[in-house]
């Protein structure tokens, strides 16, 4: 029995693993808010990050643009008949991406009684990494 419940871990195990994919993504513009300049808009220098995406779960994970794991909720946008998956995370960071050309949209709007963090978004495109 202990051989029969190996095998199938050692088989199903990498399926839930690789389940994800990782991509490389890069910001073709960046703009917002500067809270610590009286909310002036200001241009932002556009950034690139990698990210894993679950499409099938519904799930990102990406340090970099602070989306830790577990750190967020994501849906799957049925109007579009499941083409676009929006995600937003725990401290007020948003990322929606297009399944199919896998351009993106991000955002930042933390939104705390003092807050000093920037408001921004930008948007740009990813590719398996």
């Amino acid at each position: 029995m202990k051989k029969l419940t190996l095998i199938i871990s050692i088989i199903i195990l990498p399926i839930s693993v690789f389940a994800s994919d990782v991509y490389y993504c890069s910001d073709d513009a960046l703009t917002g808010f500067n809270p610590k300049n009286n909310f002036k808009q200001q241009n932002y220098n556009p950034s690139k990050f990698k990210i894993m995406i679950d499409f099938k779960n519904e799930n990102i994970v990406s340090d970099d643009i602070y989306f830790p794991k577990n750190g967020g909720k994501c849906i799957t946008d049925e109007i579009t008949k499941d083409k676009t998956l929006y995600c937003i995370s725990i401290i007020g960071n948003a990322f929606s991406i297009n399944k199919t050309n896998l351009k993106f949209i991000r955002s930042s709007m933390m939104n705390g009684m003092d807050s000093k963090d920037d408001i921004y978004i930008g948007y740009g495109s990813c590719q398996k990494f």
